[in-house]
Parts: structure tokens; sequence; C-alpha cells
């Protein structure tokens, strides 16, 4: 009873979240793009790969065909964010303004810490655990250490980029890649009824 009201907690705050990533500019998107009310929002990029990652993940493509598909969408990503972020600083923003664009950022990765953090939660409940034996277990809980680790690298290289620290677009296309790979050999190493329940 306790995890089918912590599962609908859950499920009503992704749609929150994402009804506010919508109408806001997108938490859920995929290059830079965060709520500001500073001039700049045509510098964020509006499309989503979330859908195309999923389907990825689900596919029954052999691995090395996953990751090469991976390989061309972390490109995609890196050139995304670094463009928006060039994009940004040609803007010229005030001292002010670009307080103005810190404050807006932390936010932003505070409200993503937050939901992320739900996030495992459901993925580490029992339902979601229980037939996992220890090394599935261990796969699980490394897996979502390495990837939080891999998404604040690319929020700090973001962040520094915002201050005017020269981060090139490899950078961020790497960092995309490693995230992507991570995942997809995780999936690959899981159960498929695991891996059909969180999908």
């Amino acid at each position: 009873m306790k995890f089918l009201s912590f599962k609908k907690f859950f499920l009503i705050l992704i749609r929150i979240f994402t009804l506010v990533g919508a109408l806001s500019g997108g938490l859920l998107a995929s290059g830079l793009n965060f709520n500001t009310q500073l001039p700049i929002k045509d510098c964020f990029t509006n499309e989503t790969t979330s859908s195309e990652l999923s389907n990825l993940y689900k596919s029954t493509f052999p691995l090395e065909e996953k990751k090469r598909i991976a390989e061309t969408i972390a490109y995609k990503e890196g050139k995304s964010r670094f463009q928006s972020i060039v994009c940004i600083q040609n803007k010229n923003l005030s001292e002010e303004d670009q307080s103005k664009l810190f404050m807006d950022w932390n936010r932003h990765i505070f409200t993503y810490a937050e939901l992320n953090s739900y996030y495992e939660n459901y993925i580490l409940s029992d339902d979601k655990t229980r037939s996992l034996n220890s090394i599935e277990w261990e796969l699980l809980t490394t897996h979502l250490k390495q990837k939080k680790e891999l998404l604040t690298r690319l929020n700090d290289a973001t962040g520094f980029a915002l201050n005017g620290e020269k981060i090139s677009e490899e950078n961020f296309s790497m960092i995309y890649l490693s995230l992507f790979l991570l995942q997809i050999e995780f999936w690959d190493a899981m159960p498929k009824t695991f891996r059909d329940s969180i999908l």
C-alpha cells in the first residue's frame, strides 16, 4: 500500500514537471533549456531526443549498433548545447543579467536534482528490485552513481561555460556519449523484466 501511494505520487510529480517543462521552456529538453525571464530564449533548443533514446534502449539492435547510434545522437546533443552557450555569450549580458542568469540556472539544477532523487527512490524501491540478484543490484546502484557523476560533469561544464570559460563542443559531446553508453550497457546487462518495468 505504501509503495502504491509513493508510485502514485511519483507519477503525479512527473506529470507536473512535464507540464512545467512544456510551459516554461523545458525541464526535459535535450539541449540547454531552462526557465528564465532574460531575453535569451532564442538561444535555447526546443527539440527533444528522449523518445529517440528510449526507443534505442528498447530496440533489438546489436549492442555495437546501439553504440554507433548513441554516438551520432551524442555529437548532435553536444553541438546543440555548445551553440546555445555561444548564443548566450554573444548576448553580452550586463553584470546584473549575468547574475540573474546564474540564479535561474542554479534553480534549474536544484529542481532537476530534486526530481532525480525521487526517480532514484522509485528505481530502488522494493517493487522494482526485489527480483534482482546481488550482481544485478550492484549493477543498478553503480549505474545510478556513475550517471549522477556524469550529469554533474555536464552541468558543471555548462555553468563554467555560461561564466565565460572556454568549454569545447567536443567536451559536451563526450559527456553525452558517456551518458548514453552508460545507459545502453546498463540496460543490456539487466534482466528484461526489470527493463520493461522501468522504460
